[in-house]
């Protein structure tokens, strides 16, 4: 555990408990679940929270020891359970990772290319995970989640809510329709009567906010339950699940949820939600009233709260949470693993130029660079680090900053959300709820971003956006390459059309000049040095490691980290979360950036991009750094 802080003493933790339980005692906002009978029938007055510490200690405040059924807050632990018994490769070839932008009830969408489930935190991709639960019947599959829930909540007995389990099998349809096309698809077995009451009968398990706070505590000490001191789950494993809690937990919120509060999280319609604060604590929250998106309405106000008070937020690089060891490794070590991150990606063979920009296609595919730049200003650069190439949307987290900076916070999110939606890069989709583009890492974002730069022309605009990446390179003047600039605009018809329909729905005043902008900033020539400082600069907390300027505000530096983590890749930004851990944003043109917050940016420059348009030797390179490095963000210690 980390030393202990003002923010981070047991005192601080009780009062914030209380202070946050106080406050939102009255709210009376929301309402109780009723799709489910029996849920209808809660008292929307109970309202407990619950913060067990990495040595067992409770802090409590209200109705913590009331039972109410789990209902979703039991999707990361079966998940966890059947990764540890089938493997991830397994389990991975029938349950992916991605985030989807679906609402918690949303019908069942399949991943189109496999026909798995995009995640284990919707419904499908649970059916799925409950299908793997190894067991001769249902009774033996049961009695092991039960063992499995027993150990998270180092008590005993567990019951299944009969009178909760019977209603949702009754009223289950849409959960049945889930199950037979999964079926269809070969991604469940035939078996489909066993595994949805194994579904139905884990959802509806009875817990209290208190055991949701020691379960989450569990995953906060990598396993081992901190009441007890018995290990319940695999280390290695903890961080994959911390991963898919933190991208998807929350469904259609779980994006806000991450910029906001910046914890994994995991809800439930009977009103709970378990959240993890990694080597420090966890936390349980009861409060039947729940919000449109399926969340406990006092319980995403009381975790939003305690982040804020007690600095909880796990993107932000000047945590106290953080480990005071964190620092780049020493520089001969750092070498050697980037020397051999570099070979292993050499042999990948896979990807193709970017073809639909011509200057773009003129790039030499056996390029690859990798350079990193740590908090501490020292940098190592191998390969082509400094062949110069066009950074294209790696560009977007930067600009975001500045826009985050020239406006409030609240006026930028009513133009642009701040939610994964699993739709490719270029994708002329936006959030049907709001008319507005999903995040800002997508084209469709970041021209919204670009609307928002300050400036009285289009030259003022054009200086603030190089004087600002510029600062982040830590050098006099980054230029536009003005052949990809003029190219971008001749053939940009894809982001014409975005940018007429960001018009159409008022996110843009001038689409024309907000196009012209973007496609200037991508077109803006950087070099892997420069880019990895540009993270380096993420990673200090806003401060240019190198120069010593401060690019941006500490206070804004975690909402960057935090979109460039859920949406940096696009469709594959689950993908990479699972496997890298780090946040990250790629370019068409080759070039990936990733931060490892408090330690050090990365960059790495290969033109070969694969159907997500990111480097496929880029992300082989940032694999294999962040697994010998240890950098991803929910990495368990050595």
């Amino acid at each position: 555990m980390a030393d202990e802080s003002p923010e981070t003493s047991g005192s601080a933790v009780a009062a914030a408990v209380q202070a946050a339980h106080g406050r939102y005692a009255d709210l009376a906002s929301g309402e109780v679940a009723t799709y489910i009978p029996e849920l209808a029938k809660a008292d929307p007055g109970l309202f407990g929270v619950a913060v067990c510490d990495l040595e067992g200690g409770l802090h409590t405040a209200g109705d913590t020891d009331h039972l109410f059924t789990i209902q979703s807050i039991s999707k990361p632990f079966v998940y966890a359970h059947v990764l540890a018994n089938r493997g991830i490769d397994a389990v991975m070839s029938r349950i992916d990772v991605e985030p989807t932008g679906d609402a918690f009830n949303s019908i069942i969408r399949l991943e189109s290319a496999t026909n798995r489930p995009h995640n284990p935190m919707v419904n499908s991709g649970a059916i799925a995970a409950a299908g793997l639960v190894a067991g001769q019947d249902g009774r033996e599959r049961l009695e092991k989640l039960l063992a499995l829930f027993t150990g998270l909540c180092a008590r005993e007995p567990l019951h299944v809510d009969t009178p909760v389990y019977l209603s949702e099998r009754t009223t289950g349809h849409r959960n049945r329709a889930i199950a037979h096309l999964m079926c269809h698809f070969g991604m469940l077995e035939p078996r489909i009567n066993e595994i949805l009451d194994l579904y139905f009968q884990q959802c509806s398990l009875l817990v209290s906010a208190r055991d949701l706070a020691v379960m989450a505590a569990t995953l906060a000490n990598d396993g081992v339950n901190p009441v007890d001191g018995s290990r319940v789950l695999p280390a290695k494993l903890v961080g994959a699940v911390l991963t898919v809690m933190f991208t998807c937990g929350l469904y259609d919120h779980a994006g806000r949820f991450a910029f906001e509060v910046g914890i994994p999280a995991k809800s439930g319609v009977a009103g709970g939600i378990l959240a993890v604060v990694p080597g420090r604590m966890g936390v349980g929250v009861f409060s039947p009233p729940l919000d449109a998106k399926g969340t406990s309405v006092r319980g995403n106000a009381v975790l939003r709260d305690l982040s804020r008070d007690l600095h909880l937020h796990v993107l932000d690089p000047v945590s106290p949470g953080r480990p005071a060891e964190a620092n780049a490794p020493e520089p001969r070590a750092l070498e050697a693993a980037m020397a051999r991150a570099r070979s292993v990606a050499c042999k990948e063979t896979g990807g193709t130029v970017a073809a639909y920009i011509p200057e773009l296609a003129e790039a030499d595919p056996s390029l690859l660079g990798l350079s990193v730049c740590g908090v501490d200003g020292h940098e190592i650069a191998m390969g082509a680090a400094n062949e110069p190439f066009t950074i294209q949307s790696a560009a977007n987290p930067f600009v975001y900053g500045l826009a985050l900076e020239s406006h409030p916070l609240e006026t930028v999110l009513s133009k642009v959300g701040v939610e994964p939606s699993g739709n490719p890069f270029n994708a002329i989709h936006l959030n049907t709820q709001f008319n507005r583009p999903f995040n800002p890492m997508g084209n469709a974002g970041a021209i919204v971003v670009s609307s928002l730069v300050p400036g009285a022309d289009a030259t003022a605009r054009l200086v603030c956006v190089l004087d600002k990446l510029s600062a982040y390179a830590g050098v006099d003047r980054l230029h536009v390459d003005v052949p990809v600039s003029l190219s971008e605009l001749r053939h940009g018809q894809r982001n014409r059309a975005i940018a007429c329909l960001l018009r159409n729905f008022g996110l843009v005043d001038d689409e024309e000049a907000a196009l012209e902008l973007y496609l200037q900033q991508c077109s803006v020539a950087v070099t892997c040095s420069q880019l990895a400082r540009m993270g380096a600069t993420l990673a200090n907390g806003g401060v240019n490691p190198v120069t010593g300027v401060r690019v941006l505000p500490t206070e804004l530096v975690h909402y960057v980290l935090t979109v460039m983590y859920t949406c940096g890749l696009y469709d594959a930004a689950g993908q990479f979360a699972f496997h890298v851990g780090m946040p990250a944003k790629s370019g068409i043109s080759g070039g990936i950036v990733a931060v490892a917050p408090g330690r050090m940016g990365m960059a790495v420059f290969s033109p070969p991009v694969d159907s997500h348009g990111n480097s496929v030797r880029g992300a082989v390179a940032l694999r294999e750094l962040s697994a010998e490095l240890r950098l991803g963000i929910f990495e368990p210690p050595a």
